[in-house]
């Protein structure tokens, strides 16, 4: 939706006149899990140009079911592959008691951390 979005910018058309409409559940397709319909506003009044549908994987279960082919992807490894990382929990009732006022930007930073930042705090 954001690439026909700057799609539609880009072929002249102000953000103004760009909505996306969600679809309610009567009108989804059987296979869409969720439906968005892109619409831009015209002197005709607004008028749906594309449509984006959250077709999950109904294409490819239903062509597995048909052809009895396995349309899974995988990769056998030799040996286990052990991968670390950090889990920052930001504990907002502490930060917000220490910081005040401060503590909602200091949440959202330390939630924004990459994992190399993260791993500062590693103990």
């Amino acid at each position: 939706m954001a690439r026909s979005f700057s799609f539609l910018q880009s072929v002249g058309i102000k953000k103004e006149a760009i909505r996306y409409r969600q679809h309610r559940a009567n009108e989804m397709a059987h296979y869409a899990q969720d439906c968005w319909d892109a619409e831009v506003e015209t002197s005709y009044g607004w008028i749906e140009i594309a449509g984006h549908s959250d077709r999950s994987c109904f294409d490819l279960t239903r062509h597995a079911d048909k052809t009895k082919v396995d349309l899974f992807a995988s990769r056998m490894l030799k040996e286990p592959k052990t991968v670390e990382f950090v889990e920052v929990t930001v504990n907002k009732q502490i930060i917000g008691k220490t910081f005040k006022k401060e503590a909602k930007p200091i949440s959202a930073f330390i939630e924004s951390m990459t994992e190399e930042q993260k791993s500062g705090f590693a103990t």
